[in-house]
């Protein structure tokens, strides 16, 4: 029987925004880069406390995708310079990565769930991706 398999089980969550950024001090003369826009996608790649449960569910993602489609209306559409948490904060893909994570780590703990993977598409071509140390969101 299929259910009988063995394997880790992970479920993914999307986001996609619109938004502007640059980067600080980026060229070697130590000059700004231009601001410039990027379709943004998110990807967060959850897994649960258990396994998998005996109703089939690994991780019911629903307080995850609620959090994450909050998260992703607060950048959205703007100059990601100017969000509040990113005051002193170059915008890198990575340092939004990092952003996702920490806004959505504490929903996802208290509905028995991990995050395993964040990924930050900045346009159809580049990527950057985070993954939380083992035990970073177990305190």
């Amino acid at each position: 029987m299929f259910t009988q398999e063995n394997g880790k089980f992970y479920v993914r969550i999307e986001g996609r925004f619109e938004s502007a950024h640059f980067l600080y001090q980026y060229f070697a003369d130590g000059s700004d880069e231009p601001i410039h826009g990027h379709s943004w996608k998110v990807e967060v790649f959850l897994e649960g406390n258990t396994n998998i449960r005996p109703d089939g569910i690994s991780y019911d993602f629903l307080t995850a995708r609620t959090r994450l489609s909050e998260l992703v209306h607060s950048i959205d559409h703007i100059l990601i310079n100017d969000h509040p948490d990113f005051k002193g904060v170059n915008p890198t893909s990575e340092n939004v990565a990092r952003w996702f994570y920490a806004g959505l780590k504490s929903d996802v703990k208290s509905s028995d769930g991990r995050i395993r993977r964040i990924v930050i598409h900045e346009g159809p071509e580049n990527l950057a991706f985070f993954e939380p140390d083992e035990n970073s969101d177990l305190s």
